[in-house]
Formats: C-alpha cells, sequence, structure tokens
C-alpha cells in the first residue's frame, strides 16, 4: 500500500495521480538506489527492490518539504507518494529545462557567450535560494546536478530538484526557540544556511569556471572544512573573472571561523543583492587583477551621496537654458572637503552636450582676491583661442558680440585679459590694439579696476551669454572674495540684460557669520529681487560611504559594511576625510590587496583604535557645536568623566527621567565622537574632540554667577549615588576635581 499517498499503479493502464491515468512512463535516468521515469510533464521517482526504511522515509520528507515551500517556489512539485512496480515511489511535477551540469557543457561550445548570459542565469539561482531560505528550508545539496535552468526570453528561472537532503530548521532548533528571530539570524539558523553558502561558491565557481570538473566531493570537503572551521587550502575563484565577481565567489568559499579578519557572507540575500549591484554597474565589470597595484587609487571627484543636492542644481540650470529669462545664482555652503566643487563639476558634461561654456576660479586666502575673476576669464578666454580653428564661424560671431558689447575703449580690460585681446585680434596682425600691450605691466593693473572696469566685466559676461550657449560662473571659496569681486557678481546678478547666465558660488559656512561681506552681498541682490538658492552640504551618509568605500575597493557593498562603518564613524561622513582615510589606511599597511584571496583585505582591529588626523578633529569639533544645547550639555558631562567611562556612570551622572542613554550612545557613536570598547565602556574618539566638549564646559562654568556657584561636588556625588557605590565614587570625584578648582576661583573672583 502506499506511503500515506494520494496515488497508485496498475500495470495495465499506467500509473493513477488523483483519479487521472497516465500513460506508461519512460526512463531518463537509474540510479543504484533509484530510478526516475518521466511521462509529459511528470516524473516518477521509485525506490529500488533492496531499499531501506530511512529510503522510504526519505521520499516522505521531500514530500514533506515540498509541501512546506509555498506553490510559487522554484522547487521540485511533489504531486503525492505511489507504489509503482510494488516499490515505493514519488510523483512530481516535471521541471522544464535541463540541469546546470548540461547548461555549462553546452556553453563550453559558445565560447562567444558573454558574461551577461553567465550572470543573469547566476542569478536566477541565487534567486531560488532565497525562496528556499525565506521559507526556512535550508537546501542542503546544491549542485550542478540538482539545478534545472529554463531560459525564457532571455532570463532564466532555475528549479532545485531533489528535495531528500533538505532541511525545514524548525525541525531542528532553528525556530524562535534557537534565538533566530523574526530575520533568521539565531545560530542554529545561520550555521544551517552558511552549508548552503559555500555550495552556492562552487556552484557559481563552475559556472563561471565553464568545467564541471569540480565534483561533489571537492563541494562536500569544503562543506566539511567549514563544520570543523579548520583553516585548509581554500578554493580558489577563476582566474580572468572581473575583480569584484573574484571577490564574491571568494567570500562564499571561505568558511566561517576560518579568519575572523576576511569577511565573508551570511545570508544568501546580501548575494542577490551584490550581484545585482554588478550587473548593473558596468563599470564594476572592467576592473580585473591586471588593473590593481598594491598601492590603493582614489580619484579626488568622486562623487556620492548628493543625489537630492544634484537635482537642486540641475533644475536651476534647465531653468536657466529653458526660461533664461532671468539671471540665476546658486550658492553651495558646506564645511571643507564635503565635495562642494565636486557638485559643480557634474554639471560640466550636460553643459557641454547644450552648448554652454564654463568659466571657473578660485580664492585662495591672503593671496590677491581681486585678480581671481579677470584670472578666470583668462583662463577660459585662453581655452576657447585654442579651439577657435575648429569653428570660426562661430568665433567670427562671439567675436562680434563682444565687440558690441565692450566697445572700442576697452584697451584696459584687454590688457588684463591677454587671452581676450588675442581672440579679438585673431588674424589681424595689422591692427593697432594687438601690440597695446607691449611693455604694459598688466600685473600692476590687474588689481586697479574702478567703476568703469567693472561696468566692462558686466558687459563682457553679457556677450558671452547666449540662448545657443548658456553660461555658468563658478567662484569657489566665497568666504575670501573681496570687495570688487562681490561687487560685480551683484551688478552681473541684477543686470536686466544679462539672460541664460547662471552663477553658481561655494563658501565654507563656518567661515561666514552674520557681520561677513558675502552675507551682505547675498542680501543685497536678494532685496533686488534675485533669487538666491543655497544648497547645503554635510557629511554623507553610511550607506553611501559604503558604496564609496566598494567602488574603491571592487569588493562587493556587503564585504564593506563592517570596514565602512568604521570609516564614517572616523571621518564623520566627510567625502574627503574618507579618501584621505582609505589612503593612510593603505600606506600604513591596515588596508592591502592580498595576493592569495586575489582582493582587498584589512585588520579592522587595528583600524578602530587608529587615531584620527587634525583636520578631521576640527571638523568633529564644529559639528559638536551645531548640536543641540540638551546633546551639547550631555557631552560635556561625558567629557568630565575622563577619556573612558562606564555606561553606569554616565546614568548616574546625567540625572535625567527622560534619558535614553542607548539613544545617546548611538548618535554619538555613529557622529564619530565615541569609540566603543567592551561591554559597557566607551572612550572619546581623541583626545582632542574630548579637550572641545571639556574647555565648553569649563566657559560655561566661569560664566555662571558667582552666587550660583555653591554646589560641592562631594555632596552631589554623595547625594547622587547610593553609599554602596563606592566604586563610582572612585572613578568620578578625581574627574571632577577640576571642577572644584573652577569654583573656588569664580567663589574668590578669580578669572
Amino acid at each position: 500500500s502506499p506511503m500515506d499517498g494520494t496515488s497508485s499503479f496498475s500495470s495495465s493502464t499506467g500509473f493513477i495521480v488523483n483519479d487521472k491515468v497516465v500513460d506508461t512512463p519512460v526512463i531518463v535516468h537509474r540510479s543504484a538506489n533509484t530510478t526516475i521515469y518521466r511521462q509529459q510533464n511528470r516524473g516518477i521517482k521509485v525506490l529500488s527492490s533492496n531499499s531501506s526504511s530511512t529510503d522510504r522515509m526519505k521520499l516522505q520528507h521531500e514530500q514533506t518539504i515540498s509541501q512546506k515551500l509555498p506553490s510559487s517556489c522554484h522547487k521540485r512539485h511533489v504531486l503525492g507518494i505511489t507504489i509503482f512496480h510494488g516499490q515505493n515511489a514519488l510523483v512530481f511535477k516535471w521541471a522544464n529545462g535541463i540541469t546546470l551540469k548540461e547548461w555549462i557543457k553546452k556553453m563550453q561550445l559558445h565560447p562567444q557567450a558573454d558574461l551577461k548570459v553567465r550572470l543573469n542565469a547566476a542569478l536566477a539561482i541565487i534567486s531560488t535560494l532565497r525562496q528556499f531560505h525565506e521559507n526556512g528550508v535550508v537546501y542542503n545539496h546544491l549542485t550542478i546536478d540538482n539545478i534545472v535552468l529554463n531560459s525564457s526570453g532571455g532570463n532564466y528561472d532555475a528549479t532545485f530538484i531533489d528535495l531528500q537532503e533538505a532541511v525545514d530548521i524548525n525541525d531542528v532548533g532553528g525556530g524562535a526557540d534557537s534565538g533566530a528571530g523574526l530575520n533568521g539570524t539565531g545560530p542554529v539558523e545561520k550555521t544551517m544556511k552558511r552549508v548552503d553558502l559555500v555550495s552556492l561558491g562552487v556552484v557559481l565557481n563552475q559556472l563561471f569556471q565553464g568545467d564541471i570538473g569540480v565534483s561533489d566531493e571537492v563541494t562536500a570537503r569544503s562543506i566539511d572544512n567549514h563544520d570543523r572551521k579548520k583553516r585548509g587550502k581554500k578554493l580558489a575563484p577563476v582566474e580572468g573573472l572581473p575583480l569584484y565577481l573574484r571577490s564574491l565567489i571568494s567570500a562564499l568559499l571561505l568558511s566561517s571561523g576560518e579568519n575572523a579578519d576576511t569577511e565573508c557572507y551570511e545570508n544568501v540575500d546580501d548575494v542577490f543583492t551584490d550581484l545585482k549591484v554588478f550587473i548593473e554597474n558596468r563599470n564594476l565589470q572592467k576592473y580585473s587583477l591586471d588593473d590593481i597595484e598594491h598601492r590603493l587609487k582614489l580619484d579626488s571627484d568622486i562623487f556620492y551621496g548628493r543625489q537630492v543636492q544634484m537635482l537642486m542644481l540641475m533644475d536651476l540650470f534647465q531653468s536657466v537654458i529653458v526660461l533664461g529669462d532671468q539671471p540665476t545664482i546658486a550658492i553651495i555652503a558646506g564645511g571643507p572637503g564635503t565635495g562642494k566643487s565636486t557638485l559643480v563639476n557634474q554639471i560640466k558634461k550636460p553643459l557641454e552636450e547644450k552648448g554652454g561654456r564654463f568659466v571657473e576660479g578660485k580664492f585662495v586666502n591672503f593671496h590677491q582676491p581681486d585678480v581671481v575673476l579677470t584670472a578666470a576669464l583668462d583662463t577660459f578666454f585662453g581655452i576657447l583661442f585654442d579651439k577657435s580653428r575648429d569653428n570660426p564661424k562661430q568665433m567670427m560671431l562671439l567675436r562680434w558680440r563682444i565687440h558690441d558689447a565692450i566697445g572700442s575703449g576697452s584697451d584696459a580690460l584687454l590688457n588684463i585679459i591677454p587671452n581676450l585681446q588675442k581672440l579679438m585680434t585673431m588674424g589681424d596682425e595689422h591692427n593697432p590694439s594687438s601690440h597695446s600691450t607691449r611693455g604694459y605691466n598688466t600685473s600692476k593693473r590687474r588689481g586697479d579696476i574702478g567703476i568703469r572696469m567693472k561696468y566692462l566685466l558686466v558687459k563682457l559676461i553679457g556677450a558671452l551669454s547666449h540662448r545657443s550657449h548658456p553660461l555658468v560662473l563658478f567662484l569657489d571659496d566665497l568666504q575670501w572674495a573681496d570687495a570688487m569681486t562681490l561687487d560685480v557678481i551683484r551688478m552681473i546678478m541684477t543686470d536686466p540684460d544679462i539672460e541664460h547666465f547662471l552663477f553658481i558660488g561655494c563658501y565654507r559656512d563656518s567661515e561666514v557669520g552674520l557681520a561677513h561681506p558675502l552675507t551682505s552681498s547675498l542680501n543685497d541682490i536678494q532685496n533686488q529681487g534675485t533669487n538666491v538658492i543655497t544648497i547645503k552640504l554635510g557629511q554623507i551618509e553610511k550607506e553611501c560611504v559604503n558604496s564609496l568605500v566598494s567602488d574603491a575597493l571592487c569588493l562587493p557593498p556587503s564585504l564593506c559594511v563592517r570596514l565602512s562603518t568604521v570609516v564614517h564613524r572616523k571621518t564623520g561622513g566627510i567625502v574627503l576625510f574618507v579618501l584621505k582615510f582609505l589612503k593612510s589606511l593603505n600606506e600604513e599597511g591596515l588596508l592591502w590587496f592580498s595576493m592569495s584571496s586575489r582582493r582587498w583585505e584589512f585588520d579592522l582591529n587595528r583600524i578602530k583604535v587608529r587615531e584620527i588626523s587634525d583636520d578631521v578633529v576640527v571638523h568633529m569639533t564644529n559639528q559638536m557645536n551645531r548640536l543641540s544645547k540638551r546633546m551639547q550639555a550631555k557631552l560635556k558631562c561625558c567629557a568630565c568623566l575622563g577619556p573612558c567611562f562606564d555606561t553606569e556612570i554616565l546614568r548616574k551622572a546625567i540625572r535625567e527621567t527622560d534619558f535614553n542613554i542607548n539613544s545617546f550612545l548611538e548618535s554619538s557613536l555613529e557622529d564619530g565622537f565615541f569609540q566603543h570598547i567592551v561591554d559597557d565602556r566607551y572612550k572619546w574618539a581623541h583626545d582632542q574632540v574630548q579637550q572641545a566638549a571639556y574647555d565648553s564646559c569649563c566657559r560655561m562654568i566661569f560664566l555662571s554667577s558667582r552666587d550660583n556657584w555653591n554646589i560641592s561636588f562631594e555632596y552631589f556625588i554623595e547625594k547622587s549615588f547610593s553609599r554602596t557605590d563606592s566604586f563610582c565614587k572612585q572613578r568620578i570625584i578625581p574627574s571632577t576635581s577640576w571642577l572644584q578648582d573652577i569654583g573656588k576661583s569664580v567663589s574668590d573672583g578669580v578669572g
């Protein structure tokens, strides 16, 4: 009789499933223990005559696993258990397609098949494994023989067959009782899923290598090494693959626990996400081992995490091109290293595609600010002159526009912009004005600009900006701009004849206050009817830092999370500081390219305790001053507790009923003020950051009235803590002894 099944077999008519008679099937596969038959869209897995009770239980188990998984899952769909030719048999829906092993053989006959085809097949396999894990099932026997690929419209579906080795995690204590929780992160579940991940690494290695020589024995040995957590000879990803893809496969092949400093995958969702990133980012597909040197190469003009600000700037740019009836001004404010100029550079390409022109200059502290604008124009006209022979007709039209705008009495302007004179006298060597600068000291006259010169500069800008050639003028570090340049900007922005013009200015917001000349100038421009759009830049989010680190190291994002989290904390999320920090890690040997694993590796423990640079300290100090008064007060209290402190001491020192210490510590860690040492113990990220909070607390006390300074810190400690808190008293009283000295000084009228 069938084993709790719903079907039976009649030799005269075939087999019966759900009261339907099916024609006699044919043998498609035979092994020592089973024979597989197929008839149209159904198959029968029949046990041999010498099968054991264990074999029969495996059939029942395969049916149970199939029923547990939803119908949408790409699994073997079991229809029931029956008796076939007197033997127990499993009836299932036949999966269309061919096994991955057969598919790889076919690919060997088509070497021209590109990487994209293999990537699509790999994504289908990973997607099916996700379905299994999401439903609490570990497949437990992932090989190229047990995966059926079916192509449809260029995409692939991957069906996992032979469910007899699959495991229901809840059946082995991997559910809520084992600490798995809602996200399936319990220790038992992690260990079981890791087996699938190692097998997935072997399968992907075979898929991209196009070689089926890696046997099931090798797969079993990799999994066995994982279970015993022994360091042995690792399987290496195939040579010739893009570096990113090699790193992904290498991380799958690694056994958890082999090397605590080497990143590996903990769940299949991360593998799926990382492979999609690789498929969508063609730049990652270009890098191979030949492109890598031991020194980390980083692009200083790198752009991350500014999508919102980029959209704002592009909207302004589009309005200048389409409407252009009024000059527009965009001011980008942020600290040093936040990527202000990098953001502006993003519009160069679309501006060039629209036939636009870009003039840029940069102010330098204590270095002739009055020549920045004219020097920027001179550089622009020099580039224009070099390209003049490519389009002489266009240059002729521009020369006429400039001549009509500035008139003939413009020798002074030509003298301070020599390349403009070259452009205007091009092809006219007999023009007397072409020799007007002989014996003329332009360096003395560049700063000597009066009202007439300002007027000519405004008209020159008007001549350059046109519907067919919109103009962008970009001046960086406006906090150091001189009064003359600010006045020229005001005149340009309020001139009714200038159209299709966008002015972009950047400044450091930490150096520009309400009384700064730049603030007054921008207020004047706004009061005269010109829209001034301010775009603020701060730190980039942790996710953006992770993307930056991932691209820089050509590592999948999931393998960079721990490193990028530390980098974000230590740099405050400032792009320039992130790049500097990564470069210094590489130079100091804390971040290196491993020739054995063929990927970038890092020593996270040493990176965590590495000191941060002085410029980062200054940034973090300024960032602290921008926090809410309540947050600053708590940081000041922490500064009084010394370079290291315990959460229990902090909780008793800040006696607020609604004080959420976990939220405070999490926020301070994310901002980079603190570092977690161990358990409930923390330390300041840098002594100068603590000193800044410490000094701020001192100023607060000195500013207090002497009548209000009547607190005894010994008395405060005694009242704040119970008499049994001797440890807390020993730790805090020495840290606050300096406050007693301050209190005495204030009471005595000193300071």
